[in-house]
């Protein structure tokens, strides 16, 4: 039968030469995906992709603020423009933002399509794209041959690390919220680095070394089943580095700093307790001049809304929270009752005072890198008797030492400079 079959489809040439055709036309179409089906084989096999999209909103604004800072991106001729706020962006507007002294920048970075580029001597290239749907997503495809990740990570990775470096650099300063009882990051101040800062031999490796241990012993108040937190008291006259102290120790560990003034009509008994229940983590809470809102048990202002149990209760209360710093300042600390900074709420005190003759001697170094003149200059002032702020004011208007010892021996408004013989 089969015979018969064939025999009558050999007399049919037009059946036979439709067959041929399909199976022709069948290996036309194999043959066409071919292509295709190589360059998706090699691309799963010989290239190794990464995409980012802008709803990933960290790592996106990161990847594309670094290609600014990379020559190789930065020579490709189709470009976009992204702006920069070094300021906190809860600020309602650019205009905002400028008046509270921000000042945005413009970061350039490859624009929409099909970008190719040599980094650190490696082929890479580039396919940036809008997609508008139900929402506009922006999306990055970075390309690179072989089968190795790490060209790609380390690149991604290099703009993390430049991202958090630019945050690490400054310090978020928050505010008690205007409705509610949270907290409001103000903006990022500047940081300023520890050497900056000049006390009296020993003091300020003794507070960093104090605060670097609690942080580090959690788990030993745990065990002994003491609340982790620890309060310190900053005492002295005006302009010895108070404040600058506490920026600066939260500069050197990467804190937050929480701003805490009594004096807000915002700040009630119910909400003091609350912000200092809630304060965002690894932060250090400031609470300055105690001494001008309590004398002693009484409010030495009228138009404080804060009671003094209402401030006991509310330090007592921050125990709650875990690892909550408070530093409380004061010029005068024989005003305050010493039950509010007794052991339990403050475990550390530092007095900061007038400039001894070492601290003269290291402040001179400072804006003036001469030690033999800055010994000479210690030796002419009496020691005792300048704040830091003080000195710091004449020695950034000197350049030289003999303008130095001019303006100190200038008598500023109510005082008489005393200068001795050198």
């Amino acid at each position: 039968m089969l015979e018969s079959i064939q025999s009558a489809l050999a007399a049919n040439q037009l059946v036979s030469g439709g067959m041929v055709l399909a199976a022709l036309g069948v290996a036309a179409m194999w043959l066409r995906e071919v292509p295709g089906k190589f360059a998706k084989w090699a691309k799963h096999f010989l290239v190794t992709t990464l995409t980012v999209d802008s709803r990933e909103e960290l790592l996106f604004p990161a990847l594309v603020e670094y290609m600014d800072t990379r020559e190789a991106l930065r020579r490709l001729n189709n470009f976009t423009a992204r702006t920069v706020r070094d300021q906190d962006s809860s600020y309602q507007s650019l205009a905002d933002e400028l008046q509270q002294g921000g000042r945005p920048r413009t970061a350039f970075s490859p624009g929409e399509g099909f970008h190719v580029f040599l980094l650190d001597g490696r082929l890479m290239w580039m396919k940036r794209e809008v997609q508008v749907g139900m929402a506009v997503v922006e999306k990055i495809t970075l390309s690179t041959l072989g089968r190795d990740k790490s060209p790609l990570e380390a690149l991604v990775q290099a703009a993390m690390d430049h991202r958090i470096a630019r945050e690490l650099n400054r310090i978020a300063i928050y505010v008690p919220g205007t409705y509610g009882n949270d907290w409001t990051r103000a903006r990022l101040g500047n940081n300023r680095k520890l050497d900056s800062v000049v006390l009296k031999a020993g003091q300020k490796e003794a507070i960093l070394a104090d605060l670097t241990r609690f942080f580090a012993s959690r788990a030993r108040y745990e065990s002994l089943g003491i609340p982790w937190r620890r309060g310190y008291l900053l005492y002295g006259p005006p302009g010895t580095g108070k404040t600058s102290l506490v920026t600066a120790l939260a500069s050197e560990l990467a804190l937050n700093v929480c701003v805490l003034s009594l004096a807000s009509p915002s700040v009630t008994d119910e909400k003091i307790g609350n912000l200092l229940a809630s304060v965002p983590a690894r932060s250090v809470i400031l609470i300055e001049d105690v001494d001008a809102f309590f004398q002693a048990r009484t409010k030495a202002d009228a138009q404080v809304r804060v009671s003094y149990s209402g401030f006991i209760n509310a330090l007592d209360g921050v125990a709650a929270h875990e690892g909550s710093v408070v530093f409380l300042t004061t010029n005068h600390p024989q005003l305050i009752d010493e039950a509010a900074i007794r052991s339990g709420r403050v475990d550390f005190r530092l007095e900061l005072g007038p400039c001894d003759r070492d601290q003269l001697e290291r402040m001179f170094v400072k804006f003036i890198d001469d030690p033999a003149a800055a010994a000479r200059f210690a030796g002419a002032l009496e020691p005792g008797r300048w704040s830091p702020a003080q000195v710091q004011e004449r020695l950034l208007k000197a350049a030289t030492p003999e303008e130095a010892l001019a303006l100190f021996a200038q008598s500023p408004a109510g005082e008489v400079a005393v200068l001795r013989a050198a």
